[in-house]
């Protein structure tokens, strides 16, 4: 069993008619760089990137097994802290993103022989992406499945008001997760101060040649 997040930007194909590639790109890096971060501080896996949509996993792998939920979880709420810092080209407005997440079995391996791999596969990973794609700016969007387990765990959570007639899945009960048990709100300031310094750093040395070995160290 896993837990499979999903997200991206809202209105991506707007903002990026908007600005010229070069803007697009750089705006990008910096996102999926704190997010890469947020990544080493939780130790949930970097899946892939997709245009601006970003996904990971955890559960898969003996670290994670006992608690993939609430690091996925943890994990999500710094995103939405951290993407505040993340400004649009013109320097005015913040990026704004919508997250999915699902639980459940998954196949996992390395597929191909060119540019290998190491993804997931099934019905999770499809779930999870349909969290996302019919979530809302700002929130985390999750299951049944995973609002059980998450509750268990004395997480709070919204159920959605309407069922969704969700596209290869039919009808289902969705939940908005709401906030976390209060011990663990210590390892969230960490792990947003921690890539909101990376970013502050970045930005003050782009040009500059720091490798992505330096950023990997401040996580």
């Amino acid at each position: 069993n896993v837990t499979i997040l999903f997200s991206d930007i809202v209105s991506f194909t707007t903002i990026a008619a908007s600005y010229s590639t070069k803007e697009i790109i750089e705006m990008l890096n910096e996102m999926f760089t704190a997010f890469d971060l947020l990544t080493m501080r939780h130790g949930v896996y970097k899946v892939q990137t997709i245009g601006d949509a970003y996904m990971i996993a955890a559960g898969h792998d003996e670290e994670s097994r006992e608690d993939h939920h609430r690091r996925v979880f943890s994990f999500a709420k710094d995103m939405l802290e951290v993407i505040r810092k993340v400004m649009l080209p013109d320097a005015q407005t913040s990026l704004r993103i919508r997250i999915g997440i699902h639980s459940g079995p998954a196949y996992a391996g390395i597929v191909g022989v060119k540019c290998p791999r190491y993804c997931f596969f099934g019905d999770t990973v499809n779930t999870a992406s349909r969290m996302e794609s019919n979530g809302e700016d700002g929130r985390i969007h999750c299951s049944e499945d995973t609002a059980k387990i998450l509750q268990h765990a004395g997480y709070t959570m919204e159920k959605r008001a309407a069922v969704l007639d969700v596209k290869g899945k039919g009808r289902m009960q969705t939940y908005w997760v709401v906030d976390q048990p209060k011990e663990l709100q210590d390892i969230h300031d960490r792990a947003c101060l921690a890539a909101e310094e990376a970013l502050k750093a970045m930005r003050e040395r782009r040009g500059s040649g720091q490798t992505r070995q330096d950023l990997k160290e401040m996580a």
